[in-house]
């Protein structure tokens, strides 16, 4: 369940065109794989017979650690935000004089550095272009708290409206800007 801008919950599996074939031939490769990596530790090591106690605890608990793994890795498979990506398409067309009013286009850097964030972030969010050069990101909720990031090749402009500390607007700089902005998501919808 994912929300967008206009309070609308869109639940993502609904919206596509789903081949079954597919999916089961992804999660089969993918649990292949990693049951394959555990197998192989405990068949190669020395000293290790089938009937000593603690063989199976210790293998069921690598075996959880890595079902949990599979399940992360399932779900970054799902997460394909259909109308966020659709947007950052359109926004990657875009002429300059694109808004009749002197825009300049988007650079490749840029889009590619939201296309990458995008796919990070826990809800998909509400993506448009701005006259000023950036691409924004919103989220609001139904109580009319309200996220908003214009993100630009180099700083992430962030501005908060929540109903307990009210408006704040601050930027996000440097390696750990994106990681910031995914918390801030996080912490919006917590």
């Amino acid at each position: 369940m994912y929300f967008k801008s206009n309070n609308t919950v869109l639940n993502q599996s609904m919206l596509w065109n789903i081949d079954a074939y597919k999916i089961k031939s992804v999660v089969t490769y993918v649990m292949n794989g990693l049951l394959e990596k555990i197998e192989n530790p405990f068949w190669m090591e020395k000293r290790i017979e089938n009937n000593v106690f603690g063989y199976n605890s210790k293998k069921y608990e690598q075996l959880e650690k890595l079902y949990s793994m599979a399940y992360t890795s399932l779900n970054s498979l799902e997460k394909n935000y259909i109308v966020a990506s659709a947007a950052l398409d359109e926004i990657a067309e875009l002429d300059d004089n694109w808004n009749n009013n002197g825009a300049c286009s988007f650079s490749a850097k840029l889009i590619e550095k939201c296309r990458g964030i995008l796919m990070q972030l826990v809800a998909e969010p509400f993506i448009c272009p701005t006259a000023c050069g950036s691409i924004q990101f919103e989220y609001e909720k139904e109580n009319g708290e309200y996220l908003e990031f214009e993100v630009y090749e180099d700083r992430i402009e962030v501005f908060l409206d929540t109903l307990s500390n009210g408006e704040q607007e601050f930027c996000l700089k440097g390696i750990s800007a994106t990681d910031k902005m995914k918390q801030m998501v996080v912490d919006f919808y917590g």
